[in-house]
């Protein structure tokens, strides 16, 4: 493994570390009343069909080598990161994300986070040249690129939805 996979891991199990001392009282009081249950269970099965979708597309793309400038991998974890970000969007639009008095901050502020580190190490990966191997997008750039582009889906949605809820709340 090079330094940076290390240092990534390291960095990786830091955060974890964090979150799970952080946010361990805070996870255990969530509370969803029936309706946002419901609603999940809307949303996990709408994430879940497009990702079966977009696997039996990806999968006749790939029949017809039409899909040469990606890797299968890249592929794979791109149709994946579309059923979460589905999910993620249907779930906050029917505000069924947070938990009963749930903290919008705290998820804007992770999702932010998120995109910043992940947009940060594309960044990096295209300047390196980390991009293309073979001709083909892989997997090491497309990893972060794709979280920041879900990521930020998802903040945006989760933003609307508070700048909403904020304005109805003023009035």
């Amino acid at each position: 493994m090079s330094k940076d996979a290390f240092f990534a891991l390291g960095l990786l199990a830091g955060l974890m570390i964090a979150a799970w001392g952080l946010g361990r009282k805070a996870f255990k009081s969530k509370h969803y009343d029936e309706m946002q249950l419901k609603i999940r269970a809307t949303g996990y099965r709408i994430g879940f069909f497009t990702a079966l979708a977009l696997m039996a597309v990806l999968m006749l793309l790939f029949e017809l080598d039409c899909l040469g400038i990606v890797s299968p991998a890249f592929a794979l974890l791109a149709v994946l990161m579309v059923s979460i970000t589905v999910f993620a969007v249907y779930c906050i639009r029917h505000e069924a994300f947070l938990s009963v008095d749930g903290q919008g901050k705290r998820y804007i502020a992770l999702f932010a986070l998120v995109v910043l580190c992940n947009g940060l190490a594309s960044a990096l990966r295209l300047i390196r040249g980390e991009a293309l191997e073979n001709g083909r997008l892989t997997l090491s750039f497309g990893s972060p690129l794709l979280m920041t582009v879900a990521f930020l889906v998802i903040l945006a949605a989760l933003l609307i939805k508070t700048v909403k809820a904020g304005k109805e709340a003023a009035e």
